[in-house]
């Protein structure tokens, strides 16, 4: 072989040499950068995307219910429980949204996983504060039905006593919808991080800073929505907007409960159609992951058109690459459109 080819061969060589020194290079750092992050697990869509959007690449973030599925009722399978026991941090709302993680926690206590409850500090709502049906009392209920007192609620329905475990479900627990309660859990949740990896705090209240900032744009254009509106009652096909509700000032006329598998009586279904036509009501809030059969019935009884909602407890497969803001965001059209 002549000279000229031989060093050819040899430059050859040694870019083919150089090139796999970069690959193995590429793949260390990919494999260390991956090693670095949390690994966290998050009990809704609504905290999974708030914590991606505060650890952002120091963070991996798996949700524990499958798409879809509805939190009130969903169990983790033994293979979840393996794989969360092995995981950094495990972020829970902290009231009765997650029925399972109180057992989970006590099945875990040996693992060095840690359990962060984002939404403790916040002050729940009752479920009967925020919905709006026609009848003898401002909230649609005969003083008796719910036990309550007829110049309004106990002082230990109206908070948290030491021991009623927040009255299994009697209170609301979808607190992100309000944004600053959004805030306040992604507050909990940076701390977290900060704690876990404390080399990157900066980045984490950084990020924390923009979501701040973004919330408050939410909040005014959330506002804005309502404000815009005719209507002052929102008809949806179960009990998760009391939040929203309670913030912007509107009521909300559930056709079932805080649990969407929950079935109206006849009565009850009965003066929910009476009471959104009452009101003119022409628009019914349906959630893509939720359609009871009754919300149809409701629907058909009174004529009304359909927009999408999103409560953001649970998400299709479609929307899980979605962030907490593009759907609330969507909440904001659906308002506009409802209460016009």
């Amino acid at each position: 072989m002549n000279k000229k080819l031989m060093s050819v061969a040899a430059a050859g060589t040694l870019l083919l040499g150089g090139c796999a020194n970069n690959e193995e290079s590429n793949a260390t750092n990919a494999t260390d950068e991956a090693s670095d992050q949390l690994t966290v697990y998050a009990s809704t869509f609504a905290l999974k995307s708030i914590a991606e959007e505060i650890g952002g690449d120091r963070v991996r973030v798996e949700m524990v219910i499958p798409p879809g599925a509805d939190p009130h009722t969903y169990e983790p399978t033994s293979k979840q429980m393996t794989q969360i026991a092995e995981a950094d941090l495990f972020l829970t709302i902290g009231h009765d949204l997650e029925p399972y993680v109180e057992s989970m926690e006590q099945s875990l206590a040996s693992e060095d996983v840690t359990f962060v409850k984002t939404a403790e500090d916040i002050a729940l709502l009752s479920a009967d504060d925020t919905v709006h049906v026609h009848g003898e009392d401002e909230h649609g209920h005969e003083a008796d039905e719910h036990g309550h007192e007829e110049d309004g609620h106990t002082e230990e329905e109206a908070g948290h006593s030491e021991d009623d475990g927040h009255n299994h479900g009697q209170y609301d627990p979808h607190v992100w919808l309000d944004p600053m309660n959004a805030v306040s859990m992604a507050e909990a949740v940076e701390a977290s991080f900060a704690e876990q990896a404390p080399d990157y705090k900066d980045e984490f209240a950084n990020r924390l800073s923009a979501f701040k900032e973004e919330a408050d744009t939410l909040d005014a254009e959330l506002q804005a929505a309502v404000d815009a509106g005719s209507k002052s009652e929102l008809l949806v096909t179960h009990a998760a907007y009391g939040y929203l509700a309670e913030r912007y000032g509107f009521d909300q006329l559930p056709i079932t409960g805080l649990t969407p598998s929950e079935e109206p009586s006849q009565q009850a279904l009965k003066r929910v159609i009476e009471e959104a036509e009452l009101h003119d009501l022409k628009y019914i809030a349906f959630e893509d992951t939720v359609t009871p059969k009754v919300a149809e019935v409701v629907k058909n009884e009174i004529g009304a058109e359909a927009v999408t909602i999103y409560n953001l407890e649970s998400v299709t497969k479609e929307q899980m690459d979605q962030s907490y803001f593009d759907l609330m965001r969507e909440n904001v059209k659906a308002l506009e459109i409802a209460l016009k």
